[in-house]
Formats: C-alpha cells, sequence, structure tokens
C-alpha cells in the first residue's frame, strides 16, 4: 500500500507530466486552430465548451455547490487574466509569430512570476543565483525578440501580444492562489467557471473586433477542427485543472516547473509538424530561457 506522502508524490508527478505534454503542445495546436477560426472567437469556443464540460462533470461527481455572488466577481477577474488575455493575446500573437517564438516567450514565465512575487506579494528578494537566472532570462527574450523581428519571420506587435498574454497568466496565478481559500469550490468548479467566463469574455472580444463577419464554417479544415478539439479537452480542461491543483498543493516554483519544457515542445513540435525556421540563434535563445528558469526556481533566497 503507498503512503501518503507516496500518494501525493505520485499525483504531484503524474498532474505535471500532463501539464508538460498539453501546454507544450499547445502553440502548435493554436497554430492549426487559428487557420480556419479568428483567433478571440477560437479562444471563446474552447473555453466555453471546456467551462461547461468540467461543471457539468463536477456535477456528475456530486460537487453540487453553486457559485456565489463573490465567486462569480473574482472569476470574471480571474477570466480576464487567465483567459481573456493569455489566451486570447496568445492565439491573435500567433497570427504573426511562430509557434516556437511563442513557447519561448511563455516559457519566460517564472521571471515574471519571481519579480512579481518580490515586488508585489511580499516574497523574499531573489538571490544572486536567481537574479542571474534574472538575467539569462531577458537575454534570450531580447536575442530571439531582436532576431526574429530583424529577420522578418515575427513581427514586433506579435511578439508584444505575447508577452502582455504572459503578463496576463502571471497576474491571474497570484490572484488565484491568493483567492483560493476564499471559495467552497473545487478545483474542477473553479476551473469550468473561470473557463466559461473567459470564453464568454474572449466571444464578445471576438464581436467588437468583427471576427464572427469573417468567419465562414465552410473555410473550417478538419486539422483546425481537430486542434480545437484538442485545446479543449488537454489545452483546457486536462491542463488548467491539474495546474490549479499544483498552485494549491505544491510550492509555487514546482507548479510552474512546466516551463523547462515547454519552449523545447514548442520550438520541437514547430519544426517537425509545419517546418518553422530553427537557427543557431533560437536554439541559443531556447537555451538561454531554459537555463534561466534552472536558476529562477532555486531555494536559496538571499
Amino acid at each position: 500500500m503507498l503512503t501518503t506522502r507516496q500518494k501525493h508524490i505520485a499525483q504531484v508527478l503524474g498532474c505535471l507530466t500532463l501539464v508538460y505534454i498539453s501546454w507544450g503542445s499547445c502553440f502548435i495546436s493554436i497554430k492549426f486552430a487559428i487557420e480556419s477560426f479568428p483567433p478571440f472567437m477560437m479562444c471563446g469556443l474552447r473555453m466555453m465548451l471546456a467551462g461547461v464540460l468540467l461543471y457539468l462533470w463536477s456535477w456528475a461527481r456530486g460537487e453540487r455547490n453553486l457559485p456565489t455572488r463573490k465567486d462569480l466577481s473574482q472569476s470574471f477577474v480571474l477570466a480576464f487574466f487567465m483567459v481573456f488575455m493569455a489566451s486570447g493575446f496568445l492565439a491573435k500573437g500567433q497570427e504573426s509569430i511562430s509557434s516556437g517564438t511563442a513557447a519561448m516567450i511563455l516559457g519566460a514565465v517564472p521571471i515574471w512570476m519571481v519579480l512579481g512575487g518580490w515586488l508585489f506579494c511580499g516574497d523574499p528578494r531573489p538571490s544572486l543565483v536567481q537574479f542571474f537566472g534574472l538575467g539569462t532570462g531577458f537575454a534570450g527574450l531580447i536575442l530571439l525578440s531582436v532576431n526574429q523581428t530583424a529577420s522578418g519571420t515575427d513581427s514586433g506587435w506579435g511578439i508584444l501580444l505575447v508577452l502582455c498574454a504572459a503578463f496576463g497568466w502571471v497576474t491571474g496565478s497570484f490572484l488565484s492562489k491568493k483567492q483560493a481559500s476564499e471559495t467552497q469550490l473545487s478545483v474542477i468548479q473553479t476551473s469550468g467557471l473561470l473557463m466559461f467566463i473567459g470564453g464568454l469574455q474572449s466571444l464578445v472580444g471576438a464581436a467588437v473586433l468583427g471576427e464572427f463577419s469573417t468567419f465562414s464554417m465552410d473555410s473550417v479544415t478538419p486539422l483546425s477542427a481537430g486542434a480545437l478539439l484538442y485545446l479543449v479537452i488537454f489545452g483546457a480542461i486536462i491542463a488548467y485543472t491539474c495546474y490549479f491543483w499544483l498552485l494549491l498543493h505544491t510550492r509555487t516554483v514546482v507548479a510552474i516547473s512546466y516551463e523547462y519544457v515547454n519552449p523545447v515542445i514548442g520550438v520541437f513540435l514547430g519544426w517537425l509538424l509545419a517546418g518553422e525556421q530553427v537557427d543557431g540563434v533560437i536554439v541559443t535563445a531556447c537555451c538561454l530561457t531554459v537555463l534561466s528558469v534552472f536558476f529562477i526556481v532555486s531555494r536559496k533566497h538571499g
């Protein structure tokens, strides 16, 4: 029989593996999905469907708590950052940048997590090793941005949008960790409510941007439809639920450790499945990003 600690370790490893696979492959899936679906519409459909399915699942499991007014107001704020910005801006940015570039930019999330925790949330000041990691990560991002923009491979506007997506994700992660103790909803219910509200926000954004007028079901390819379904199941239902569970049951640095592998998976799948360019500069920037995460998640603080 497994001990309680062994069961917990197994749960953590299982959730981490699912997050690694789901979000590491999200970038290439988004690239394929937005070939037929406008970005904010795609995000809205993906998240609303995932939210409904998650809430129905929780109801079938006997979790009958209904969201309070406070739950709804908090979810509205979290959804804006973690769905509308993090997923909507990412999809919009990927219209003009490669999936590998998007993966590397999002791979620098620990930089913003450490800085945000120190400057705004009372976390300990980063150690010298972590400051070295921050510098390494910034160097990788600058190298990547300058190279990709100068070569015409990616647009500066697309890179800026993905940076905003990273900011939204970090802000939402801090807020969700702070507000987790203030709700009676389960992790599954919280995730489902967040996705449903964020999906609605994204569809409103799609309407404002005129995406519905440019969309036609006749133009939807099997590849795009399959990518959207993959994003619903793996990129939303599985990944978000596992990530929130990790935020509640492990240290933040463990929850965000998927950033070690996301840049590598994103670049590799972009090259393998979409023929995206991979040169020495991109490999160097990817290595700097992964190396920065290694230093940043160090447990020692100065």
